[in-house]
């Protein structure tokens, strides 16, 4: 008798560790990290200039959300990485396409100059 109650007693130590290292905890860390990460790729301009790496963090960062409502903890740090990585493609994209246009202006800019130097020359 004393067996099988040590038997029991061991497999449920066993399964809650188990249960412990498989859940973790909440990454209330992660989570808070990707919305910074998201809110900057926004303030870049990622709204306007690079939809769809902000769109694909945000729906990692809801996919995230649906995995620690149910404890599986570990997937949504996955989930939350990976937000990251896109929310800061964003941000780059974002930067990157507002420098463009404004070389695209300054461009502009410089050609219209030198139409109305050419133009004041001529007179």
């Amino acid at each position: 008798m004393n067996k099988t109650i040590t038997t029991g007693v061991f497999a449920i130590l066993l399964a809650t560790q188990v249960t412990s290292c498989a859940s973790g905890s909440p990454p209330l860390q992660e989570m808070a990290l990707t919305q910074t990460s998201i809110r900057n790729a926004e303030a870049a301009g990622a709204v306007d200039y690079a939809s769809k790496p902000l769109r694909a963090a945000q729906q990692k960062v809801a996919i995230a959300q649906r995995l620690i409502d149910r404890k599986k903890y570990d997937r949504a740090k996955s989930h939350l990485a990976l937000a990251i990585v896109d929310a800061e493609l964003a941000e780059a994209s974002a930067e990157a396409k507002k420098s463009a246009l404004a070389q695209d202006e300054l461009n502009q800019s410089i050609d219209l100059m030198k139409k109305e130097i050419e133009r004041a020359q001529e007179n």
